[in-house]
């Protein structure tokens, strides 16, 4: 559905890039979510490898030949998602479904956005997604705050 333009012209890119890796972004937020979804029992649990005090945590994809030193490994992104698709989205679906109303308004999917304030009622930072799998760069967000 995603090649037919479901969810918005930013989708296709997002989710290749889920796939592909990227070697000059790093985003560490990934592997600190990847470590929370193992801790959470989540699949898959071969994302991370613990060491047997159960404290030190290893990023499974930096074991990769070649790209396991990327910014963004291969199918890093990709199996967060799946870790988050099953272990939050199907579990929670009754609460996390969209509404009869937002189906009607076309409204299949949304991650929302990010809004940061100042404290006062100002916008620091804003960010609206552009379709499906796009989401803020957290290292943006950090640079504005």
């Amino acid at each position: 559905m995603m090649l037919f333009g479901l969810g918005g012209w930013a989708t296709l890119p997002a989710v290749i890039g889920g796939y592909i890796g990227n070697p000059f972004r790093p985003q560490p937020w990934i592997e600190t979510a990847m470590i929370q979804g193992v801790r959470e029992n989540r699949f898959p649990q071969s994302a991370v490898i613990f060491d047997d005090d159960d404290d030190t945590a290893t990023n499974a994809f930096t074991s990769l030949p070649i790209v396991g030193g990327w910014g963004r490994r291969p199918l890093e992104l990709a199996t967060l998602r799946l870790m988050n698709m099953i272990g939050v989205s199907f579990e929670n679906w009754d609460e996390l479904k969209p509404t009869e109303e937002g189906m009607e308004n076309g409204v299949l999917t949304q991650l929302g956005g990010l809004c940061l304030d100042d404290g006062m009622g100002g916008v620091i930072y804003e960010f609206k997604d552009r379709g499906i799998c796009d989401v803020a760069v957290f290292e943006k967000v950090i640079e504005r705050a």
